[in-house]
């Protein structure tokens, strides 16, 4: 039983594309989960954080001198541990820790053999938190942003006027179009282990389309990936996931 203050689902997953050396009924599964930070009081924080949380990760969150940067680690790996508990039912979330690997990327250590072969992805706002698991086969990142309005300029400073024009015929204003870049590079980012350490020209996409839930980035420099951005509780969500695997996101029109 979750906690109202967030929304766990299985996503379903559909590939024209290969398996690699898996079986579709393997690779072809995720979870995400979603906290809204502003439902969520420090009491049920901390209940859950005793309850989800590996003995490890509570070391490092009590470890943190001030409060915003501890809560924001919390509450990471809470979302983490419940998008693992419904991904995998027959492991203890506070058996798992959620480390960090030589990139800052975030690795689930577990001795389950199941786990081993999980990534997540986590992202977090002010607002909202999200964290997804899938299988190391299939890589996902995930952002979510409630981008600042001073920043909106800086970030389309250097955006095509074609793309521009793409933008404009969604009828997306300039604040919106920022948003759903700026989400849309960090989830790249975080699927290629790069972060904002490459130039953002290579991030650009060479088109935006509107799908069922959101809009869809596709890019020239990694063809092999897609992104498909939504707007979420006054923030922006972006998942990055391979270019032929299909992703249903309708539910989130209720969230």
């Amino acid at each position: 039983m979750f906690p109202e203050s967030c929304v766990v689902r299985k996503l379903v997953l559909t590939r024209d594309g290969s398996f690699g050396s898996f079986a579709a009924t393997d690779i072809l599964k995720a979870t995400i989960a979603i906290i809204y930070r502003q439902r969520l009081g420090q009491e049920e924080t901390e209940s859950l954080a005793n309850r989800y949380l590996h003995t490890q990760e509570q070391k490092v969150r009590l470890g943190f001198e001030f409060p915003q940067r501890r809560d924001s680690f919390t509450i990471g790996r809470l979302a983490a541990k419940l998008a693992l508990e419904c991904h995998l039912d027959d492991v203890l979330p506070n058996d798992v820790a959620i480390g960090s690997g030589v990139f800052h990327q975030p690795i689930i250590m577990g001795a389950s053999v199941r786990c081993c072969e999980l990534g997540v992805s986590i992202s977090h706002s002010d607002q909202i938190c999200v964290a997804v698991i899938h299988h190391k086969g299939h890589p996902i990142g995930v952002d979510v942003e409630n981008l600042a309005e001073a920043d909106v300029v800086s970030v389309l400073s250097d955006v095509n006027a074609r793309l521009r024009q793409q933008f404009f015929k969604l009828s997306l204003n300039e604040y919106e179009a920022a948003s759903i870049l700026w989400v849309g590079r960090e989830s790249l980012g975080k699927v290629l282990t790069t972060g904002m350490t490459v130039p953002l020209k290579l991030y650009e996409p060479t088109s935006v389309s509107e799908v069922e839930a959101g809009f869809k980035l596709s890019y020239k420099t990694f063809t092999q990936y897609q992104t498909q951005v939504m707007a979420i509780d006054k923030a922006w969500l972006a998942m990055t996931f391979p270019a032929q695997t299909k992703i249903d996101f309708g539910w989130l029109r209720g969230t």
